[in-house]
């Protein structure tokens, strides 16, 4: 049942009807079961909310607005669907053993947090009642890992022999109007070549339920102990994928006039070839599976450039962490600051990731203790470190539990997180 975390506005409840700690165990007299429920329940005009107070008693509200308006209730966060998959490549699977905070180990798998935040499910634990559930509701899109639609070489890329075939599951979906958004995560050896290509091209034919088909290379850590022994994509393997994905998006464009499968930012550096132009991603629908996001900055920088101030009142020198992919984007939009603002220098540094190993390349994958320890070593004289937006949790913990303040501690210096906006955090700092 969904408790409350926080009442974000008072207009519903003036005298304190309903506090952190309680529970809404029924809207209308439906029952809830989770914050979806809720949600789903409150668009109505008219609400009688039945409440338990964390003592037990129980109190009935009724409450009149607007349909669809926002209730203002933060909720805590339902418990969570744990994934049956084991599938090699998984970073949960790739951690140091017991030695990092325990949320970092729970393997999601939640159709419910694919609905709300995008996460990307399997299906592989949804019961005929979290369908009928999806369908009544409506809880679309979905974010679907795919991964191979072969549901031979699925069950052994999942570790999962029992996995009901994936694609009449999409197409369950799609008879009932749920669009899904769906993913590929490419292991060498396992799901490429004629395997992937085919994966492409029934992923593709699902359009338009199946608007985006993600393609992301997979990504190793250090801590692979007792694990299969896995190769990343090569250059040669990643320019091949990138022109099968451009032969398929001329013909879906050609079709359907957008392009439908897109390959994540990596592919295009581990190939060596320039990042597409916006027009490529289309509407960067799986911009946060890595697909479009140095697209996007470069082109955000391109657009608010002129907001940049000619010159400084007190100069400033900023240092800019970063990872090794996005190290040459980085460095170039430093340059062109640094031409274009009198008295603002922008020193970007490249942090090698010694923490998961220098396998790992992301820039917000990053730890606290390797940006602290680096930043030392590279001697550098700035007034203040920015670090990557993604770097931190909403707790704003970096992966190995350290924070803005201990790194703060570390190096003598202000810690400010980025922006995803390059100009918005170059403006926010000065």
């Amino acid at each position: 049942m969904p408790v409350v975390k926080q009442i974000h506005n008072a207009r519903f409840f003036p005298k304190g009807e309903l506090s952190p700690g309680d529970e809404v165990v029924a809207i209308n007299g439906v029952p809830l079961r989770d914050v979806i429920d809720a949600a789903f329940h409150a668009a109505d005009e008219d609400l009688e909310l039945t409440v338990r107070r964390p003592d037990g008693s129980t109190a009935t509200l009724q409450i009149s607005k607007d349909p669809d308006a926002d209730l203002g209730i933060e909720w805590e966060p339902d418990k969570i669907r744990i994934c049956k998959a084991n599938c090699d490549f998984c970073f949960v699977h790739q951690q140091p053993k017991k030695k990092m905070r325990r949320t970092l180990y729970i393997k999601d798998d939640d159709y419910r947090l694919s609905f709300l935040h995008g996460n990307f499910v399997t299906l592989t634990n949804m019961t005929e009642e979290d369908y009928e559930r999806v369908f009544e509701q409506r809880l679309s899109p979905l974010y679907v890992s795919v991964h191979c639609t072969n549901d031979e070489v699925r069950r052994v890329y999942l570790r999962k022999p029992d996995a009901e075939p994936i694609l009449p599951l999409l197409k369950r979906l799609h008879a009932n109007r749920i669009e899904t958004h769906t993913q590929i995560v490419v292991t060498p050896g396992l799901n490429d070549g004629d395997v992937l290509y085919q994966s492409f091209d029934d992923l593709l034919g699902l359009y338009p339920q199946v608007p985006s088909v993600g393609v992301v290379p997979i990504g190793l850590t250090k801590y692979r102990e007792n694990l299969p022994d896995l190769k990343l994509v090569t250059p040669e393997m990643a320019g091949e994928i990138l022109d099968e994905i451009g032969k398929r998006q001329a013909t879906m464009r050609k079709e359907h006039d957008l392009g439908g499968i897109y390959a994540a930012d990596d592919f295009f550096i581990i190939a060596g070839r320039p990042i597409p132009d916006a027009e490529y991603y289309d509407d960067y629908c799986q911009l946060e599976n890595g697909v479009g996001m140095l697209r996007q900055l470069m082109d955000d920088y391109d657009d608010r450039e002129s907001e940049l101030p000619k010159s400084l009142k007190q100069p400033r020198r900023l240092c800019l962490i970063t990872g090794k992919h996005a190290s040459p984007f980085i460095a170039e939009l430093c340059d062109r600051t640094n031409a274009r603002v009198e008295g603002l220098e922008l020193i970007p540094l490249t942090v090698a990731n010694d923490f998961w190993g220098h396998k790992v390349t992301t820039a917000n994958l990053l730890t606290g203790g390797d940006i602290g320890a680096q930043f030392k070593q590279s001697g550098l004289d700035v007034d203040t470190i920015i670090i990557p937006p993604g770097c931190l949790n909403t707790d704003d913990l970096f992966l190995d539990d350290e924070t803005p303040e201990s790194v703060s501690a570390q190096t003598g210096l202000p810690i400010q997180r980025a922006e995803y906006d390059f100009v918005e955090t170059i403006l926010k700092t000065i």
